[in-house]
């Protein structure tokens, strides 16, 4: 169960995780995997594998972490180690890992913002044994652009040391361009103690505005950050909605230790808004920022429990900017309400195709202003097309908005 508690050289390796066919929900709803069953939705990378093991597995008596108890259940993976590394120079090999989609690449940066985590057991007394020392994982939650393609990662170094294992982070990973006890990427903390440790992704903004990942390590023994175990990255550039869109891979792109032990990988995402019950209605027409004629029709509901449903339709007309939209899903639907709970503008989220091709994410903004369509209003969103109409008042037509929100 959850809880919800580069270099040249390195921007090429991360650019080159395989386009795998996630089995889990597409972006923008949430992605859970605790190895229960499988590890769906978790995929090799080079010769780096990724297998389920029982709770209590054993690597033998001088393995990594053998024996332990899963974080969570009855079950959790393992990283084999990549058999063939490659080199990032002359000689310095590079061991790469698993990685996960989360259910999907997204080109949206979700409402509210996201978070990925990933539990991590630290073994301390192999990492200080004999010939352990400087031993390595990069894990890294990765972002996209609007147009859907890889634009930074954000990057956990960690090492073996004396102590047991040191970590930084950072937007590099290997040995050619990260290092686990930087000190110029302070804060610079080592581990002592073996335990789950969660390694915790926190992407936030507003549309137009700066992003800020706020990584944190998270000791499950007392299910408190580790004194100290708090970076906040704010690459400049990096402005929600122009050159950041939603979420990529999290990845060991860097693996060094066979037999990692992992568990409990997650991606939060949009959800309905819990309480909302609400019926949506919508046709008309509008004109576009670019002064386009837009036409558009569909429907969308969302019951007590949070299941949704509907069909959406958008066609510019051009001529400057000509498109057809047609949705795929209705998974999330955003309620605002007045001051007596009835709702009065939504948001709906989801997937749809582009002039019947692909598969793209959407916001469609609503509001209901009053019968029949008085000053009622229409905007839709679709970053991995580079497409946004702009928030319009209808030319014609009418938005219903049914529904309210309990507590």
């Amino acid at each position: 169960m959850a809880r919800f508690l580069r270099v040249s050289l390195v921007v090429a390796m991360l650019s080159a995780v395989p386009m795998a066919v996630a089995s889990a929900d597409a972006p923008p709803g949430p992605y859970f995997n605790g190895f229960e069953t499988d590890t769906a939705g978790w995929f090799p990378s080079s010769g780096g594998t990724i297998a389920r093991q029982p709770s209590g597995y054993s690597t033998g008596p001088m393995g990594y972490a053998t024996g332990v108890a899963s974080a969570d259940g009855d079950f959790h993976a393992r990283l084999g180690l990549d058999p063939g590394p490659s080199n990032c120079a002359a000689g310095v090999p590079v061991f790469t890992g698993p990685f996960t989609m989360w259910g999907g690449y997204s080109s949206m940066f979700p409402l509210g913002g996201y978070t990925t985590r990933v539990d991590v057991y630290l073994d301390v007394a192999w990492a200080v044994a004999p010939g352990h020392l400087d031993k390595r994982f990069d894990w890294s939650s990765a972002i996209n652009t609007p147009a859907g393609v890889h634009r930074r990662d954000f990057v956990f170094n960690v090492g073996t040391d004396a102590l047991g294992f040191v970590m930084t982070a950072g937007n590099n990973a290997n040995r050619c361009n990260s290092f686990p006890a930087n000190p110029g990427h302070a804060p610079v903390v080592h581990i002592t103690q073996s335990g789950w440790y969660t390694f915790e992704h926190t992407f936030t903004g507003v549309p137009g505005g700066q992003l800020t990942v706020t990584m944190r390590l998270i000791d499950q023994a007392t299910n408190l950050p580790v004194p100290g175990a708090i970076w906040v990255l704010m690459p400049p550039g990096d402005i929600i909605g122009v050159t950041v869109g939603g979420n990529r891979y999290g990845w060991f792109a860097q693996n060094e230790i066979d037999q990692l032990a992992i568990d409990n990988s997650e991606r939060t995402g949009i959800v309905s808004t819990p309480g909302c019950e609400v019926r949506i209605s919508n046709g008309g027409s509008i004109t576009t920022t670019l002064d386009d004629e837009a036409t558009f029709g569909g429907n969308a509901k969302v019951s007590m429990s949070g299941a949704t449903s509907g069909q959406q339709q958008y066609q510019d007309h051009g001529p400057l900017q000509p498109l057809r939209f047609k949705a795929l899903t209705v998974q999330a639907v955003i309620c605002n309400e007045d001051d007596d709970g009835a709702v009065m503008s939504a948001e709906i989220y989801g997937m749809g195709t582009v002039d019947g091709e692909g598969e793209f994410d959407y916001r469609i903004k609503l509001e209901d202003q009053g019968e029949p369509g008085t000053n009622d209003r229409y905007w839709i969103f679709i970053p991995g097309a580079l497409y946004d109409s702009g928030d319009q008042q209808l030319d014609g037509g009418n938005v219903q908005i049914r529904g309210t929100v309990t507590d």
